[in-house]
C-alpha cells in the first residue's frame, strides 16, 4: 500500500520559469495529505532556490535537494549532506581558473560563484532565481575553507569544453545542466535522488515499496525506478517514460491530480 508520494519540482509541480504549484496539483497533493499520506519534494536546487510556493503552501514533510546531495526539513534545516571531496573541490577550483570557465558551487545554504559572476548570473538567473541569492565570491574564493565542503559545482564553458573534466575526477558524476548551452553541473558520484530517498524513507519508518515518486527529467530515473510505482509526467523526456510504470497526462493537463486518480489515492 502506497504511503509516501515523491514529487519533482521544475516541470512536474511547477512549470519550468513559473513560481507557483499547479493548482489541480495542489488541490490533489493537500487532499492525499489530509488522508495520512506523508509527502516528499525531491529536487535538483538548492534549499535557497527553491520557489517560495513550495515552501509556504506545498505540504511537504521533508525536501531533498541539489540532485540528492542535500536532505531537509520542511523548514530548511538539514539532516544530512553528501558533498564532494576537498581534492575534487580544490582541482576543480584549479581547473576551471585555468581554463577560465564561468563557475560557481551548491552548498547547503548558498550559491557560491567563483569566477566571472555577471556572467554567471546572466546565464544561470531566470524566473524566480534572481542575482541576490547567488554570492560573489570571485574575490577570495574561500566559503568552501570556512562553511565546509560544497554539495555540487556548476560551470559554463563554451560547447559544453568542462566536460573533459570527468577524465580527470572519477568520483563525480557530470550531467547536462539547464537549457542554456555549455552548461554542466557535476557532484558527488554516489549521490542522486534515490539514494537519499532510500535513506530518508527509511529514517521516516517506511519501505521504499510504499512510495510513489514523480518526476519529468534525467535525475527522476533513479528514484521513478526505485520507488513501488514509479510516474512520468507527460512532458517527461523519452527515457523517463521508459522506465515509468505509469504516464499520466503533462503538467499542463493535471497530471499530478489525474494520476493520483488513477491509483486512488485521492
Amino acid at each position: 500500500m502506497i504511503k509516501v508520494l515523491i514529487f519533482d519540482v521544475d516541470d512536474t509541480l511547477i512549470a519550468r520559469g513559473q513560481g507557483l504549484v499547479q493548482e489541480s496539483a495542489l488541490a490533489a497533493v493537500c487532499k492525499a495529505k489530509q488522508q495520512g499520506y506523508k509527502v516528499i519534494v525531491a529536487t535538483g536546487r538548492g534549499y535557497y532556490l527553491m520557489q517560495p510556493d513550495i515552501k509556504e503552501r506545498f505540504p511537504a514533510d521533508y525536501l531533498i535537494t541539489v540532485n540528492g546531495t542535500c536532505i531537509n526539513r520542511k523548514d530548511g534545516t538539514v539532516l544530512k549532506t553528501y558533498p564532494m571531496s576537498s581534492d575534487d573541490c580544490e582541482r576543480l577550483i584549479q581547473e576551471c581558473l585555468y581554463n577560465d570557465y564561468s563557475f560557481g558551487f551548491k552548498f547547503d545554504d548558498s550559491f557560491q560563484v567563483y569566477n566571472k559572476y555577471e556572467e554567471f548570473v546572466a546565464n544561470y538567473c531566470s524566473p524566480g532565481i534572481t542575482r541576490d541569492m547567488i554570492d560573489n565570491n570571485v574575490t577570495s574564493r574561500n566559503y568552501h575553507l570556512t562553511h565546509g565542503l560544497p554539495l555540487g559545482c556548476f560551470i559554463y564553458s563554451d560547447n559544453n569544453d568542462a566536460f573533459k573534466l570527468k577524465s580527470t575526477h572519477p568520483n563525480l558524476t557530470f550531467v547536462e545542466a539547464g537549457k542554456k548551452n555549455g552548461s554542466c553541473e557535476c557532484f558527488d558520484a554516489c549521490s542522486n535522488k534515490g539514494r537519499s530517498i532510500g535513506e530518508l524513507v527509511d529514517y521516516m519508518g517506511y519501505s521504499l515499496d510504499e512510495c510513489m515518486a514523480f518526476g519529468d527529467s534525467e535525475n527522476d530515473l533513479d528514484m521513478l525506478k526505485m520507488c513501488k510505482i514509479g510516474v512520468a509526467m507527460g512532458n517527461a523526456k523519452e527515457e523517463v517514460k521508459a522506465v515509468a510504470d505509469y504516464v499520466t497526462t503533462n503538467i499542463y493537463e493535471d497530471g499530478i491530480f489525474n494520476a493520483l486518480k488513477y491509483f486512488e489515492i485521492i
